[in-house]
């Protein structure tokens, strides 16, 4: 048997292929994937990477049925290691070779060994059902367990799923909070009520889910979905309610107290209803039903008298069946005769008066409610076939020449489908949607059609000829119809997409739009599914030496509270722009100067007093909501799957999620924001060049313009000041779809039942995420963009040890925030040294060195209408531009080298979250004479990530 099968799978990197009886000691639980994974156009399956904290790092998956298995493996306490697509299984069946990859290899705590297939039952088919009883064969020679598992019980996954939020060291973070929860629950309690009682929700309940993650806490998750009643309770506690039967998982053990699958609610299911007359199947033998009862049913029985059985046992037995059933008859479409013209209704109306006569032996438009029928149409004296024939005399002797034939179909026809048989149909008969044109005339067409989608545009004409072309290349002898039936054909081909002469770009969308339904994530909770792309803006700006040039725009929208996390404006998007965009999620949005009070996070819908006690950094921030991802949903552009963006993911603890290839579709909060803050903002901002060269303007080089850095200030207080206080026709209440929820105020209600986790990183965490460079240290400092800093810990004029890169020295600096840089100390144990540029205090630019704030002692609660003032202003100063000032003649430079050297040193100005320990002297502002000041403007120093921004005051 082992001699039967092969092993192919990677070993430190490189490709083996071995006997199984050779290779079955290796830790497949540490090999890599050996195929890689597909997003194709069209397919129905998600991969993607989940972050499993039993490994420490991503797990891939091809589905998203096997990525509810991976989050049952992570949540598993006897589970060590998990590895996806762990290795080729080869052998022989007969004359053909296959093989078979699984889906997890998976090391138990004990040492032993699960191969676990992921599949759902009915779509295992034959040769599936091969591979996986040959996989089984193979496991057993070597003494490994073999799993098929298909889809969970919904009601314990949608619950695990639930807690995998919380499944993150950074939610056990508060040691204190953990343990008074083990206190309250060492009595089972509801959920909510402990909470309470522990402290305040927001910052309990994302400690009490990752207690029930790593099972300190228990409950049964298989019972009903968590809620504010769930009952929970520690290890040595007692749960209550009724026992259920415990069948496991059939992949893992369940933890101890949850009960997994075993408690999963009954699949409901409509059983044949059972009537007088009707014939089943009981105790093995054919009974007709003679009587039915509220307890018991009567069948007949040929060698003996009737038999009363109880209804338990007669749907206990296992042989029971309903084998006929009386059929009702289909419920009319009686909304049809809405289409047909007045005359038709009208005759059917006059025709349903005659055909109840005939039927009930009543004129429903006789006087009076106890008129009896006509001797003629008396139902106790007269055959059907009678009546019949008295109404077809009746009517022709009124003058209409009706045969009793037709009185007898159209009763027929009534008693069939209602008042619609009787209707005259021949006005909305169907006709062939493409009338006598032959069909291979009309697959051709679709075949030119659909070589264009991706082509220059033509016109009809084109398409028309093509058509001939094609069909005498797979030589159809068909003759073409004439030129105005082939103009009509095309357009009944193109109706409801773009046409042939229209624009390439609204042709290929229509072309490669989605052709399915559109699927629906559930989602519950801030931070589950994040969604993040690039667009270019629509915005002319003026980078260095004065060149103009257009701007992407880098943004992550949050779906469940459609809030924009964090955007970016770079000359070119970046992978490291991608990484830096995910720390720029985790952190606050200071206060600027300039902003109005009304925008501070203090005067907001959201709870910030609350969240103030668990995140200080919250002190000084706007408006705008601080978010953890879960998962990052994106396309394929070469920014965000990047080995660089996927390491930051990882580094995060963020499942990663790409989307199918040409699918922009499976990403739409993100580009319909991306397409919003075109028509809401850009369009108000000096320079808006418009969609296309189509749309421009003219003379907008001459007009005054925005530098990148105002422009990202601009775009900052916008989605503080609109963004986030404007109703999102999205966020609605199902019970109340007449109200719509804003940003802050969906947040603020999402987050009374998920509560609130921050990601504090690291001063060595925060500048790994930055992106570095290899420069040399002179005994000026560094140089970088013609920026020189210094600092007093530099080791100057040095070999770094790295000969790799020449001796240079490691350099991290934020693309954002040019006022300092970290190098990393190679001579020593890795630390960081910091070096500032040498003219931050002198350059009076806004450069983005400081962090602002405003003092919040004292002022009143802000207001719509203050935020609508700001808004509306903003908007104001963005059209109008920025002021005017004196120019110094420039370098002579071409052309090209203006663009270039521009496009490399722009970097525009992000103050950072945490404040800084020292501050620079106050300003003085200046004040007109007839304004008052907004806020008290207080400068903070220099943000420094070596701060610890958990501090206690």
């Amino acid at each position: 048997m082992l001699s039967a099968f092969d092993l192919d799978f990677f070993d430190g990197g490189q490709r083996r292929r071995v006997a199984l009886g050779a290779g079955w000691d290796v830790r497949f639980e540490g090999v890599g994937p050996v195929r890689g994974f597909r997003w194709n156009k069209g397919d129905r399956s998600f991969p993607g990477w989940y972050y499993a904290v039993t490994t420490g790092g991503h797990v891939g998956y091809e589905s998203w049925l096997e990525r509810d298995r991976l989050i049952l493996l992570d949540f598993a306490s006897d589970v060590a290691g998990i590895a996806s697509q762990p290795f080729w299984l080869h052998w022989r069946d007969g004359e053909e070779r296959r093989r078979h990859a699984p889906d997890y290899f998976v090391r138990l705590a004990d040492g032993r060994a699960r191969v676990v297939d992921v599949r759902a039952e009915d779509q295992v088919d034959e040769r599936t059902a091969e591979a996986f009883a040959a996989t089984e064969r193979a496991c057993s020679a070597v003494g490994w367990e073999f799993v098929h598992v298909g889809a969970p019980d919904p009601v314990f996954m949608a619950n695990v799923r639930w807690l995998a939020r919380y499944r993150h060291g950074r939610c056990g973070r508060e040691v204190g909070v953990a343990e008074r929860l083990l206190e309250v629950f060492r009595q089972p309690g509801p959920l909510r009520a402990g909470a309470e009682e522990a402290g305040d929700v927001l910052r309990v309940l994302p400690v009490l889910f990752h207690l029930l993650w790593t099972g300190a806490l228990r409950t049964d998750l298989g019972g009903a979905l968590l809620g504010s009643g769930t009952v929970v309770h520690t290890s040595d506690g007692m749960a209550v309610g009724p026992l259920r039967d415990s069948r496991g998982h059939g992949l893992v053990r369940p933890r101890p107290g949850t009960r997994g699958e075993g408690s999963q609610m009954r699949r409901l299911s409509r059983p044949a209803a059972i009537g007088v007359g009707e014939r089943v199947r009981f105790a093995g033998q054919l009974r007709a039903v003679l009587a039915v009862s509220a307890r018991a049913v009567t069948l007949s029985d040929e060698d003996s008298s009737p038999q009363e059985v109880p209804l338990a046992m007669l749907l206990g037995d296992e042989s029971f069946e309903v084998l006929s059933s009386p059929v009702r008859m289909p419920l009319p479409p009686v909304s049809l005769l809405e289409a047909l013209p007045e005359h038709a209704r009208e005759k059917a109306l006059w025709w349903e008066g005659h055909i109840l006569e005939v039927l009930h032996g009543t004129d429903p438009a006789a006087a009076g409610d106890d008129a009896g029928p006509r001797a003629e149409y008396d139902p106790a004296r007269h055959s059907l076939t009678a009546r019949e024939r008295a109404k077809a005399a009746e009517l022709t002797a009124a003058g209409y020449r009706v045969s009793v034939s037709t009185v007898g179909n159209f009763r027929r026809r009534y008693q069939a489908e209602g008042l619609l048989g009787l209707a005259d149909r021949r006005p909305v008969r169907k006709r062939p949607r493409f009338g006598t044109v032959d069909d291979a005339v009309v697959e051709a067409m679709r075949k030119a059609i659909k070589e264009v989608e991706d082509d220059s545009t033509r016109t009809g004409t084109y398409i028309i000829w093509r058509t001939g072309e094609i069909l005498q290349e797979e030589g159809e002898a068909v003759e073409l119809p004439s030129q105005a039936t082939l103009y009509r054909l095309l357009a009944k081909l193109l109706q409801g997409n773009s046409p042939v002469s229209g624009t390439a770009r609204n042709r290929r969308s229509r072309a490669h739009g989605a052709k399915a339904p559109f699927g629906q994530w559930t989602v519950f909770a801030p931070g589950e599914v994040m969604q993040i792309d690039s667009t270019p803006l629509d915005v002319l700006v003026r980078l260095d030496d004065g060149v103009l040039g257009k701007v992407e725009l880098t943004g992550m929208i949050d779906v469940a509270t459609r809030t924009v996390t964090a955007a970016v404006l770079r000359p070119s998007t970046k992978s490291v722009d991608a990484s830096v965009l995910l720390a720029r999620t985790v952190t606050p949005e200071l206060m600027r100067p300039g902003w109005v009070d009304a925008l501070r996070m203090s005067r907001s819908v959201l709870p910030y007093r609350r969240l103030l006690d668990i995140d200080e950094r919250l002190e000084h921030a706007g408006a705008k909501p601080v978010i953890v991802p879960e998962m990052i949903v994106c396309d394929h552009g070469m920014v965000f799957i990047s080995r660089n963006f996927k390491a930051s993911c990882r580094f995060l603890e963020i499942d990663f999620q790409p989307t199918h290839k040409a699918s922009p579709f499976q990403k739409g909060h993100v580009e319909k924001m991306l397409d919003s803050v075109g028509t809401v903002f850009a369009q108000f901002v000096a320079g808006y060049t418009g969609r296309s060269t189509d749309h421009r303007g003219r003379n907008l080089d001459k007009r005054p313009l925005w530098s990148l850095p105002e422009l990202q200030e601009l775009l900052d207080e916008w989605l503080v000041a609109t963004w986030q206080n404007r109703e999102h026709d999205g966020l609605r209440d199902p019970l109340h779809p007449g109200r719509s929820f804003t940003p802050n105020e969906k947040y603020a209600a999402l987050v009374e039942a998920c509560g609130y986790v921050s990601v504090a990183l690291s001063a060595e965490d925060y500048i790994e995420l930055l992106p570095s460079v290899w420069r040399a240290v002179n005994d000026y400092g560094i140089r970088i963009k013609r920026r020189t800093y210094d600092g007093p810990g530099l080791i100057r004029r040095q070999h770094s040890g790295v000969t790799e890169k020449k001796g240079l020295w490691e350099i991290h600096h934020d693309p954002y925030d040019i006022s300092r840089i970290w190098v990393r100390n190679h001579h020593g144990d890795g630390e960081w040294i910091e070096a500032t540029w040498k003219h931050l205090r002198h350059t009076p630019v806004p450069f983005g060195e400081l962090a602002w704030d405003h003092a919040a002692q004292g002022l009143p609660q802000g207001t719509e209408e203050e935020i609508a003032e700001a808004a509306a202003d903003l908007l104001t100063r963005a059209h109008a531009g920025p002021e005017e000032a004196a120019e110094s003649k420039p370098k002579r430079r071409t052309r090209r080298e203006k663009r270039v050297v521009a496009r490399t040193k722009a970097a525009p100005p992000v103050p950072k979250p945490s404040p800084a320990p020292h501050t620079l002297p106050e300003p003085e502002p200046p004040q007109a004479e007839d304004e008052e000041p907004l806020a008290k403007v207080i400068p903070l120093g220099l943000f420094d990530p070596l701060a610890n921004p958990w501090k206690t005051r």
